[in-house]
């Protein structure tokens, strides 16, 4: 695969009210995940990894989170003079508006596929957690003289459905069949949300569908084709999270707590990049015990944390307890304070003695910059 010849675009607000009031103020693509990233880490570290350095992330509301996390994209070498990183707000030109779904969304960011000049373009959702080998999946589109090719894995490991397209393939790893059932066995095929085209067929295909009406990819293009188009599917079969709620949030951190997990996602080889917060090692008191948790650097715990993701500069005083929880960047858990089975995020003050404890099937959730 010639790099050079391959474009990306992440949609960033990809199923923006999975995750309630977590995207009140930041899009899907900038939510905290695993204590050091955000989401949007994981898109363009993949496309990165695949040598892609022209990338659009089209926004559609609540990006100023995103702009400051992206910046200039000097973190994943995309301060480039050539391509790379562009952030694409809604544009209202003649017919567009604030869209409402994907194909209006890439018909809004068509000044950026005209001017690109790639011969592939790969879209990805950014609410989804997994270390793609982006290069083998366009190799494997271009070997298939595939029309388009979706980036698949087996079963849903920890999502519950919501709009997720299924498959079958044949023996030549054409799509036959797709549907949007209401659950997923552990055998079927469902997206990735990844997706190869040729930069002039999709062109095509989103100005065809916009006139018609379309909205939705997976339906107004790929079912609506899936005879007419060779469609292909690229089989992904490491770790994955599409983020479909509040609770596959919660148990897609907390899988990291898994070294199966973290050393599939973390590939040394294929590295997942982010931005970088120049912090001192996380110091641990005399009184401090911690077990079967993922803690970031720049951390002070003199407390208890188990089983528990803590980002960076959080602070456990002494006598707290930490349990099952997510812990957004530098919040403070007060003295003999308790959280257990809730998601802090960033910047929230527990006081002192103060007991937060929510349950396995209901997770609490806390605002940023809240004084509890």
């Amino acid at each position: 695969m010639r790099a050079s010849a391959v474009s990306g675009i992440v949609f960033a607000n990809a199923r923006d009210e999975a995750v309630g009031r977590m995207t009140n103020y930041r899009s899907m693509a900038s939510v905290p995940f695993g204590g050091r990233y955000r989401l949007i880490d994981f898109c363009l570290s993949n496309l990165v990894n695949a040598g892609i350095t022209n990338i659009g992330v089209i926004t559609k509301a609540n990006y100023r989170s995103l702009m400051d996390h992206i910046g200039s994209g000097a973190f994943w070498d995309l301060d480039r003079k050539q391509g790379g990183v562009h952030l694409l707000p809604p544009f209202n030109i003649s017919g567009a508006r604030r869209y409402h779904g994907y194909i209006e969304a890439l018909y809004g960011a068509m000044d950026f596929l005209n001017r690109c000049n790639s011969e592939y373009i790969v879209l990805c959702d950014g609410c989804v957690a997994a270390n793609v080998d982006i290069s083998a999946a366009v190799d494997f589109h271009i070997r298939k003289d595939a029309d388009i090719t979706v980036v698949y894995r087996t079963g849903a490991a920890l999502e519950k459905v919501n709009n997720m397209m299924t498959m079958t393939v044949d023996s030549d790893d054409r799509l036959v069949s797709v549907d949007f059932p209401d659950s997923i066995s552990k055998n079927e095929l469902s997206s990735l949300g990844v997706l190869v085209f040729g930069r002039e067929l999709l062109i095509e295909l989103v100005n065809n569908a916009y006139e018609n009406g379309g909205r939705n990819i997976d339906v107004d293009i790929i079912a609506d084709r899936i005879n007419a188009l060779k469609i292909c599917g690229f089989r992904h079969n490491g770790f994955s999270a599409i983020m479909t709620d509040i609770e596959t949030y919660t148990a897609a951190n907390m899988s990291l707590l898994s070294k199966e997990v973290r050393d599939d996602l973390f590939n040394p080889e294929r590295r997942i990049m982010t931005k970088n917060r120049d912090d001192m090692p996380t110091r641990y008191g005399t009184k401090a015990e911690v077990k079967d948790s993922f803690v970031a650097d720049g951390c002070v715990i003199d407390g208890e944390v188990f089983r528990s993701v803590l980002s960076r500069g959080v602070i456990v005083k002494r006598g707290a307890t930490v349990k099952n929880s997510i812990i957004m960047q530098d919040c403070v858990i007060g003295e003999n304070a308790i959280v257990c089975d809730a998601i802090f995020d960033k910047s929230v003050t527990l006081n002192n003695n103060t007991v937060i404890r929510g349950t396995t099937e209901r997770t609490i959730y806390v605002e940023k910059n809240q004084i509890i």
